[in-house]
């Protein structure tokens, strides 16, 4: 009986040491995908991050690092990849204090799938890289910093469903007075950031890189691009009244009146550049706005007009005696003149900083380096005056030609009626009146032209109102009067769109226009612009008025959102608006798929919305 039972005993407890031995290694054979293996690992991917400093300090720029080790024998599909699969991606929090740049995704190893052919797919180890800015408002403390990675693992059989894996990395906020070193540099070695330096552009690539003597190359050469766009036009006129209409000793001293007045429009620019950026950025003002601002603009305008009125000989402009002498010690009054029109000038001339200068007034905005802001902005100025050094110079030789038959007095009164024209183009966007009336159309530049040419008929151009009888001022006036009617008629018309077709726009209402787009299911273009941007109204009258871009646009909820006098903070900060013009395409839930600033033609925007387009299928499903 003992026998018997020890017998069953060790029998059980064989066949107990069979199974045990034989099952796992059954069910890791036939359930591999499950996690019932012990050697086997349930995540296919694991990551780390880091971070390019010890500590960072508000306003700091730093960059981000994930190191991705991919199971044995799997791999991930890489981003960009084939339709399809679902590429691997980075995502950021909803976090005010770091502004996050563009991902940088290593290029991916080819491989052929059957199911679908060739694909490009990563494995092994491998680095994704993150340039980022710390804000100048974020507070010195601890952050803990989440990244979110979402991916699909497959092997020669099979794919797993998506996943997405959260990355906590710790970020230490210091003070200025603290020092910080870079880390982690065999790890940021291998991330080739310069692809990201040139998608920024120019300035910002050589600002983000170190590369200052680059960075004020870009900007000067913007000055004088910027000194050649429409926006500069109204300077003209004035910059010629100013050297051209006087007595001059030759061409040297125009040269140097000519220098002067361009420094004061580098010193109105240099100290406007800075505010607008350490200011105006943070209360969701655009550079141009000063232009339109009452305050500013009315006393300019004050000042055009009595420039004017004065080159028609209504009054004299003159110093007292006692301080003429004095100022004539130094070197006359022509240069306190010059340099007090130069800062004039820098102000009319604030709408045409936009797009050009965007990265900077950023740099300089988060940085805080109002040093380099200053001297960057000086640069930019520079370059835009180069062109005025041209004019001051070479207008003193007007004075040299011959005076008979009132030649001076005919440059003198079109000087004047240019003037007041311009005063009266930037006093629109303050007086609505004014603007009201204007057209952009064949019939009415028609009639604003007779009004031209009957109002230098009855101007009496070669007489002075100085010299002239009662009957003839009244003469005079009513005929300067008109044409400068006609003259601001045929500016101001030309800023307005043209009749013919144009999108369908929401104003001014963001919240809702998003609305539409998800009951309608479309995609969202928002065209920030303002009436004292040029390179808008181009973009109105040559793109958007255009039949083929016009039609594609009925597929998107467009918005117009005027900035023009008062822009909004909350949008200002949210799409980082530091310039005019700027369109957005995006979907929606807010993922921006295009951002456009400055002018594009009708034919590189409808390239932009078919690759928009292409993009928001393969990321949203096929909405449109």
């Amino acid at each position: 009986m003992i026998r018997h039972n020890q017998l069953k005993l060790i029998l059980l407890l064989s066949l107990f040491t069979i199974f045990s031995t034989i099952l796992p290694i059954y069910t890791s054979a036939q359930f591999p995908d499950l996690g019932l293996s012990g050697d086997e690992p349930t995540e296919k991917l694991s990551a780390n991050g880091y971070i390019s400093l010890d500590k960072v300090q508000p306003g700091n720029e730093f960059k981000i690092a994930v190191v991705a080790t991919i199971a044995e024998g799997w791999h991930v599909n890489a981003n960009p990849t084939r339709d399809p699969l679902i590429p691997t991606e980075i995502t950021f929090p909803e976090i005010t204090n770091i502004t996050f740049g563009e991902v940088v995704y290593p290029a991916g190893d080819t491989l052929n799938l059957e199911s679908i052919g060739l694909a490009s797919v990563y494995h092994d180890t491998i680095t994704f890289g993150i340039p980022a800015t710390l804000q100048n408002s974020t507070p010195i403390e601890q952050i803990s910093l989440t990244l979110k990675l979402t991916y699909q693992a497959c092997n020669d059989e099979q794919c797993l469903f998506p996943e997405t894996l959260d990355i906590q990395i710790p970020i230490e906020v210091v003070g200025t007075n603290e020092s910080v070193k870079n880390v982690n540099e065999d790890i940021f070695a291998s991330i080739d950031f310069g692809n990201v330096d040139k998608k920024q552009g120019g300035i910002a690539g050589a600002l983000s890189g170190g590369k200052y003597w680059l960075a004020f190359l870009f900007v000067f050469g913007a000055g004088i691009a910027t000194s050649l766009t429409p926006c500069v036009y109204p300077l003209i006129p004035i910059t010629v009244s100013i050297f051209g209409a006087n007595e001059s000793s030759g061409i040297l001293r125009s040269f140097l009146l000519s220098l002067v007045y361009v420094f004061g429009i580098i010193v109105t620019y240099s100290i406007l550049g800075v505010l607008v950026a350490l200011v105006f950025s943070r209360t969701g003002a655009v550079f141009g706005q000063i232009i339109v601002n009452p305050y500013v603009i009315i006393p300019i305008c004050v000042i055009l007009f009595s420039l004017g009125l004065s080159m028609f000989g209504v009054f004299e402009i003159r110093l007292p005696t006692s301080i003429q002498n004095r100022l004539n010690t130094v070197g006359g009054t022509g240069f306190v003149g010059a340099f007090a029109m130069g800062t004039v000038a820098g102000v009319i001339a604030a709408p045409c900083t936009g797009p050009a200068l965007a990265a900077v007034l950023a740099y300089i905005a988060t940085t805080g380096s109002t040093v380099l802001g200053f001297w960057l902005m000086s640069t930019y100025a520079l370059g835009m005056g180069i062109l005025f050094i041209c004019i001051g110079t070479f207008s003193g030789l007007i004075s040299s030609l011959p005076r008979s038959g009132g030649w001076m007095y005919i440059l003198e009164n079109i000087f004047g009626i240019a003037i007041i024209t311009v005063a009266l183009y930037f006093l629109k966007d303050v007086y609505e009146p004014l603007k009201s009336f204007l057209q952009n159309s064949l019939p009415f530049f028609a009639f604003a032209g007779a009004l031209v040419l009957i109002g230098l008929w009855l101007g009496k151009l070669k007489e002075r109102f100085s010299g002239l009888s009662s009957k003839m001022r009244v003469r005079k006036s009513f005929g300067l009067l008109i044409a400068i009617l006609g003259a601001f008629m045929i500016v101001g018309g030309l800023q307005e769109p043209v009749a013919g077709p144009h999108p369908t726009w929401v104003y001014d209402d963001e919240p809702a226009a998003l609305e539409t787009a998800k009951q309608e299911n479309k995609l969202v273009m928002l065209d920030f612009y303002a009436t004292w941007c040029a390179a808008c109204n181009e973009l109105d009258h040559k793109t958007f008025s255009d039949q083929a871009v016009v039609d594609k646009l009925k597929n998107y909820v467009t918005v117009k959102l005027d900035f023009s006098v008062k822009s909004d903070e909350a949008l200002t900060e949210k799409y980082k608006i530091l310039g005019l013009p700027v369109v957005i395409f995006m979907d929606a839930n807010g993922k921006i798929y295009k951002r456009v600033e400055g002018f594009v033609n009708a034919e590189d925007m409808l390239k932009i919305i078919n690759e928009v387009e292409a993009e928001a299928k393969s990321a949203i499903d096929g909405t449109l």
